[in-house]
């Protein structure tokens, strides 16, 4: 029996992607393997997280497995892992944090032998592809680990630690990440999803793709407007996380329509691929995990288990799709 090759979309979200882990630690778990991913915004922490999982030696993803624990110390290193925040002793209102490339480094285990020992070996058998926006050139790019980490040392791991935080960085938040001559920021602005690479690849059977668009912005914006004005400062952090939100996320409709059309334009002149400016795109069959109404800043003084629950609803989602949808 031949086995299908599938190809994962981890989207940004913030901790929604705690959701996006628990699917992947079941498509692992459960024998199922993947040929390509492709990540952007807090999607590149999850990837990176799975693709150092020794899993004969450890139950869970090392970055997931401490952030499980939960007590005060391991928030922070989670906090550490995901951003590797340093406030600035001045700030001058450009942006809030600045981001330690070393101490990010170290906290994800990347200085470790023994993982980089992991990672590559499982980029030996992952494509892994990071998508970032250029926001000098106002145009997305693919930026392939696998050709970045064919060998790993400390040059080619500084290369990277630039491209992972390119594609993690959010304004005002942060500030943007001067590469190659151009700033960039995360790949969400363009599109938090992204797919495009999965489609040229021929090797991939199937994709599987998270998708954190289905919010109810009606209800919050509700619930905000009604907000008392003595609550100013929170209500204004809630309302601002909520319009980068919107401007992050909800484009993303857009993209999972296009995808969906040219699968079936393809299907409906009965051809498997087109060859357009030099590419060829493939159809391939898209299954869509799609969970309602998670928040995206869930580390919070609201909830401080919110990630365990979104974690284990991932996995529960990933089992439901794999009964109905793969095979």
């Amino acid at each position: 029996m031949i086995m299908k090759k599938y190809g994962f979309v981890a989207s940004g979200g913030g901790y929604r992607s705690f959701y996006t882990e628990g699917a992947l630690v079941w498509l692992r778990q459960n024998g199922i393997s993947l040929s390509h991913i492709a990540s952007t915004s807090s999607g590149n922490n999850i990837a990176l997280d799975y693709l150092l999982w020794d899993q004969e030696r450890e139950e869970l993803p090392p970055v997931l497995t401490r952030t499980m624990r939960l007590n005060a110390g391991d928030i922070f290193h989670v906090f550490k892992n995901f951003l590797g925040l340093r406030p600035s002793l001045l700030p001058n209102g450009s942006y809030l944090f600045t981001v330690d490339k070393d101490s990010c480094r170290n906290s994800l285990t990347l200085d470790q032998p023994a993982r980089q020992e992991i990672l590559s070996g499982n980029l030996a058998t992952v494509s892994w592809d990071i998508f970032a926006t250029n926001l000098t050139r106002r145009e997305g790019r693919s930026f392939r680990i696998n050709d970045i980490l064919s060998e790993i040392n400390p040059s080619t791991l500084d290369r990277f630690m630039d491209v992972f935080l390119a594609g993690i960085t959010t304004i005002p938040y942060f500030k943007a990440i001067e590469l190659d001559g151009d700033f960039y920021l995360e790949g969400g602005y363009l599109d938090n999803t992204p797919l495009r690479t999965m489609f040229e690849d021929s090797e991939v059977d199937e994709i599987i793709a998270v998708d954190f668009t289905d919010y109810d912005y009606h209800e919050v914006l509700k619930k905000l407007y009604a907000t008392q004005v003595f609550t100013l400062p929170l209500n204004s952090i809630d309302m601002y996380l909520l319009v980068s939100d919107i401007q992050l996320s909800l484009p993303n409709i857009k993209i999972f329509t296009e995808a969906n059309r040219i699968n079936r334009m393809l299907e409906a002149v009965d051809k498997t691929s087109l060859e357009l400016d030099g590419k060829t795109y493939y159809r391939k069959p898209l299954h869509v995990l799609s969970p309602k109404n998670l928040e995206s800043m869930t580390i919070s003084l609201k909830d401080s288990t919110i990630q365990r629950k979104y974690f284990e609803l991932g996995k529960n989602d990933m089992a439901e799709l794999s009964v109905s949808c793969l095979t």
